[in-house]
């Protein structure tokens, strides 16, 4: 029974794991070529969300036992130019070579673009999902502190049935700066971060964090922030069952794998964590090529 309810809230807040038999149905239509550029807003806006809401504030005790428990959840506004690309249609069979920039991405319309060759024969492109965000959600765990420094993770396991396991394991170290720096007005720590997700055999996604972090505590409140340089892998695979595009084009029913990388990019973030005792409720906004919202509920010993 707690499996299923786990199961379905992940289903819930991870839209695109729920449907991902569809969204291979979409792929196999296309190339790596058009896959890619159709797949990319995906890549930026996962990694991104994998990124955001690891940490509310940089207070680690030189030594001496913290622990934070809780869940966060993360959420990437997707803008209208993600929802779209201009898409290359190379097929002997279909004519001439075509390009149509009104393609829809994974976050596009529903509905792909219709397009005809001379002889007046019609082709529908792929349509994408219609999602204007895209959320995540995950447990996280931060134990600490020894010479100032402790340890974060994150994971889950489970499986779902016609997509196959869904694995996610993240961990992250981060070390005090202020302990090195008297009269500092607030605290300040750096840290680095390492994520990995997969989804069955379609996806395989790996992302990179170092951060610098900075938060301020009154009673009640800490204010939080921090600038970070991030760097992502997205690892797709599917089965090719569209028309072949030339002689060099792949077959139908052969394996296409692409991998898609995010350019490394800096990321700024501004929260605020209020603490009612143990309990900790945090929110932030982070500012990077692709801007997300994080919140985190948990249980705090020894934070302020």
């Amino acid at each position: 029974m707690r499996k299923n309810l786990f199961v379905a809230f992940l289903l819930l807040l991870c839209p695109f794991i729920g449907q991902a038999q569809s969204l291979e149905d979409y792929l196999s239509k296309y190339t790596a070529d058009n896959g890619e550029k159709y797949l990319q807003p995906f890549a930026n806006a996962f990694a991104s969300d994998l990124n955001s809401g690891l940490f509310h504030n940089a207070e680690i005790k030189k030594n001496g036992f913290q622990l934070y428990i809780g869940v966060v959840s993360q959420v990437a506004m997707i803008s209208s130019d993600a929802k779209f690309f201009t898409a290359t249609i190379d097929d002997p069979a279909f004519g001439p070579t075509q390009t149509v920039p009104n393609a829809p991405t994974v976050f596009g319309p529903t509905e792909g673009p219709k397009i005809e060759n001379e002889s007046g024969q019609a082709m529908y492109l792929p349509g994408g999902f219609d999602i204007d965000y895209m959320p995540l959600a995950m447990p996280q765990i931060t134990i600490g502190s020894l010479y100032g420094t402790d340890f974060t993770a994150r994971f889950f396991k489970t499986g779902v049935e016609d997509i196959g396991d869904i694995d996610l394991f993240g961990w992250g170290i981060r070390h005090s700066v202020d302990q090195y720096i008297s009269k500092l007005p607030f605290k300040m720590a750096v840290g680095y971060y390492h994520q990995k997700f997969s989804v069955g055999d379609y996806m395989d996604t790996k992302t990179n964090v170092v951060n610098l972090q900075a938060s301020f505590a009154v009673p009640v409140v800490t204010f939080y922030g921090g600038l970070a340089y991030e760097s992502d892998k997205v690892n797709i695979t599917y089965t090719y069952e569209g028309l072949s595009a030339s002689k060099d084009a792949p077959e139908p029913g052969d394996q296409i794998a692409f991998e898609m990388e995010t350019e490394g990019s800096m990321r700024a973030t501004i929260g605020l964590c209020i603490n009612m005792g143990p309990v900790k409720l945090h929110g932030d906004y982070n500012m990077a090529k692709q801007n997300t919202f994080a919140v985190g509920l948990g249980i705090g010993i020894n934070q302020k």
